[in-house]
């Protein structure tokens, strides 16, 4: 299953958003959690997932996402070059890699791929909506903040 509609409560679900997001994460759970954390946060916003790079990438070309929170280990391709592709092709959609590893290394091949921000999973997972609030177009503005955020 590649693409769903997270709908947690439909009355809280505009018929018609101005605004779009794509969780893209290989773990169901992962994605579910980030979609109902976003939907508390933000009822209005159209939440589209995906379970692989190659699923985001169709959804980019299709759906055309404001903002990705994107994992980096994926099956098949990885979120580094995902990264590298959607911001190639859409350059305005705003991403947010979101790992388990917290390692430099990691962050700074997020950045250097195109995201915005960086937040690790676990603990700093906390800082993931407020991360996805000042990156919003309709808060502040597409494209990047002008400090790449990192978490």
């Amino acid at each position: 299953m590649a693409l769903t509609h997270f709908d947690p409560i439909s009355p809280f679900c505009h018929a018609d958003p101005a605004i779009t997001l794509l969780v893209v994460d290989d773990h169901a759970g992962v994605r579910q959690t980030v979609m109902a954390l976003v939907a508390i946060e933000f009822p209005h916003l159209r939440l589209l997932e995906a379970e692989c790079a190659e699923v985001a990438l169709t959804l980019c070309g299709t759906e055309q996402p404001d903002l990705i929170v994107l994992d980096i280990t994926l099956p098949g391709m990885d979120g580094f070059e995902a990264a590298r592709r959607i911001k190639e092709s859409w350059p305005r959609t705003v991403i947010v890699m979101h790992s388990s590893s917290d390692m430099s290394v990691y962050r700074d091949a997020s950045l250097a791929a195109g995201a915005a921000a960086f937040v690790g999973k676990g603990r700093n997972s906390r800082n993931l909506v407020p991360i996805i609030a000042g990156l919003l177009p309709a808060r502040g503005g597409p494209g990047s903040p002008a400090k790449p955020a990192l978490y």
